[in-house]
């Protein structure tokens, strides 16, 4: 489970992110969990934080896929999330 943090630039972001429309188009596919204690996983479930000192991750949302470190699509069941292939931020997000 990753902690995110939403960053208001991406200079105080570790990862520039890129929501996509499609899921074949995705890096990863990821699922928002209602809380921090129903959440698992390797960084597919997200769950918001308010705080960058309790956050696994600090993201910055991009207007351009040619811009970002990672595309993701959201899904509504946690089974359906996971990653698409390797990508340098798979082990980095949790």
């Amino acid at each position: 489970m990753a902690k995110v943090f939403v960053a208001d630039s991406q200079y105080d972001a570790d990862v520039k992110v890129f929501k996509v429309s499609l899921g074949y188009d995705a890096d990863l596919c990821v699922h928002v969990a209602d809380s921090q204690y129903d959440a698992e996983g390797k960084g597919e479930e997200w769950f918001y934080v308010d705080s960058q000192y309790d956050a696994t991750v600090k993201v910055c949302w991009v207007d351009s896929q040619y811009d970002c470190d990672l595309k993701v699509f959201f899904v509504d069941n946690k089974y359906d999330a996971g990653w698409k292939g390797g990508n340098k931020w798979q082990q980095r997000l949790a």
